[in-house]
Parts: structure tokens; sequence; C-alpha cells
């Protein structure tokens, strides 16, 4: 009696537990390692200020070195480290706080160029509208710190309802503003067409839907969490495109006579990519030599990595 009644059960136990491993396991695609390397190459971050990475953008006026900022709640300052992780330089953005600074890009303009500011992220759907924050690209130099104080504000709202976001992309020609939103089961693009206006609210453009980072029916809250998209970068020639998740980097090539939207409506090619503790932002450097990733620090034990993906020759 005392078998018979234990085996069904143990059976019963035994296949939830398989059914569990089997949904939980997230199964990559298959990453294309003819573009750039598998292995990357790792920077310990030396400024320990940034200790929730979230953002991370080439600097076009200081070369060889980028932009990084931290999460909702960070203080409003931008980081400048090089490509080796080190540097301690802060620029300071005067008039504007961060709500909840998701992404961040570097876009030529002449001889100059623009950073922008995503505080699009709004994991609780509290906010009504969003904003993205535009301003001159300041040389640092050997300066410690800076202060900006001209910065331009873009405050937009969608067309159906209240989104989170975390990807921001710019077409450095036409200068077009890019959002994807981050949970739906089919990620959303929306476009805000230049000349944003910075004097009333921006309805944003619903343009498409991305082909990569799709929910399954199948996929749990872990999965689904794994595929949200936290980052994207435009080449500063307009023709290549990275967009990220917690697992993977997404690549497309795009078209001259194609919009980034349409472009990333094209199947993509998966990029070699190790997954990181909580790694949110992606960057090609201004010479496309590579694409860079960085770690968020989640606890105070765990360092901050920069890591460089050469691109093969």
């Amino acid at each position: 009696m005392k078998s018979r009644f234990y085996l069904p059960i143990l059976f019963v136990i035994a296949c939830i537990a398989c059914e569990k491993k089997v949904h939980r396991e997230v199964k990559l695609p298959i990453s294309d390692s003819t573009l750039f390397v598998n292995t990357p190459i790792k920077y310990w971050i030396e400024n320990q200020e940034i200790d929730e990475a979230s953002g991370l953008a080439a600097s076009y006026q200081n070369p060889h070195k980028f932009w990084v900022h931290n999460d909702s709640g960070g203080d409003n300052v931008l980081f400048l480290i090089n490509a080796k992780g080190n540097g301690f330089q802060k620029l300071h953005l005067e008039g504007i706080k961060n709500r909840d600074w998701e992404d961040i890009a570097v876009v030529k303009n002449g001889t100059s160029s623009e950073i922008y500011i995503s505080d699009t992220g709004d994991n609780f759907k509290w906010h009504s509208t969003k904003f993205i924050y535009r301003f001159k690209e300041p040389i640092m130099a050997e300066k410690p710190e800076l202060t900006v104080s001209q910065i331009e504000t873009i405050e937009f709202e969608y067309p159906d309802g209240r989104k989170d976001a975390e990807c921001l992309l710019i077409d450095p020609i036409t200068k077009d503003i890019f959002i994807i939103s981050n949970r739906e089961a089919e990620k959303h693009i929306y476009r805000l067409k230049y000349p944003q206006s910075t004097q009333q609210v921006n309805t944003a453009e619903f343009v498409g839907i991305l082909n990569a980072s799709k929910e399954k029916p199948t996929d749990d809250k872990a999965s689904r969490q794994d595929l949200f998209i936290t980052s994207g970068t435009v080449s500063n020639r307009g023709d290549e495109i990275l967009v990220k998740n917690y697992k993977n980097i997404f690549y497309w090539k795009k078209s001259p006579n194609e919009t980034i939207a349409q472009a990333l409506q094209h199947p993509s090619t998966v990029l070699p990519y190790e997954v990181e503790s909580q790694g949110e932002a992606v960057s090609f450097s201004q010479d496309l030599a590579e694409y860079y990733t960085i770690t968020e620090k989640g606890h105070r034990s765990n360092a901050v990595y920069l890591s460089c993906y050469k691109r093969k020759k």
C-alpha cells in the first residue's frame, strides 16, 4: 500500500519539476559571429559612482570616451569614462531631474554634436507624458566637472496609452527619434518626427512592431522579463542598428531608402553577447570598430564592467 500510494505522487512531482525546468530555460538564438568576435574584452569601471548604469553612448567631442548615466532616482549627472573603463569626469545637467533615465545617444550635428537622454522609464505606468532631453555636447578636455544649463526638453505622449520604454534610437541623417516599448509581448516602435516641438507636448507616432524579442504564449514571468528591450544604438552613418534585451543583442543593416522602423521589422541577426548581471546598455564606438555593453551594479559587492566586442576585419 505504501509504495503504491507514493509512486503516483512522486511521478506527478517529477513531471511538474521537469515541466518547470524546460519552461524556465531560455533557449537563446544562435549568434552570428562572422561580424564580431565571440569573447569580449572586459574592463573594470573605476568610478564607483557608476553603480546602476542604464545608458551608454560613445562621445563625439571627446574621442575614445563614453558617456554613462545611472538609472531612476540618480543625480542629474553624466559620467565620462574612457574605452577601458577609467575616468572620473562628471557633467552636471542643470534644471532637469532623473525621473527614470533609461538610454542615451550622441548624434553628430555639423561640426558639433548633441546628446539625447531618454527619460522614458515608467515601470508602473504612472506618467502620462515622457521626456527626451537634448543639448550640445561639451568638450571636457581635462576638466573634472562641467555644468550644462541650456537643455531642450522634448515632452511627448504615446497615441495608445502609457508605456514603459528603455530604448532610444536617433536617426543621424533625419534626426527622427525612435522609441521601442519594453514590456508588451510584441514590442512597439514609435517615432517623433523631426523637428520635434520643445514648446508643446508631442504625440509619438506608432510605426511598427519590432521583429525580435517577441514573447511566446508559453513564456513565464522570468522568461518575459528576459525579453524586455533595455537599450539600442544606431551607427553614426545611420546604416547599422543594435537593440538589446537582457539575453541578446540584435543587429540590423539598414538600407539607405528605408527608415529605422522599417529596418527593425526585418529579421535580425543575433550578435555575440555574454549575459551580464542586469546588463542594460549598448553602444557602438564612434569609429564603429566595436560595440560595448556595461553591467548594472545590483549590489555593492558586484563590480561594474565595460565589455568590448571587436569587429572582425
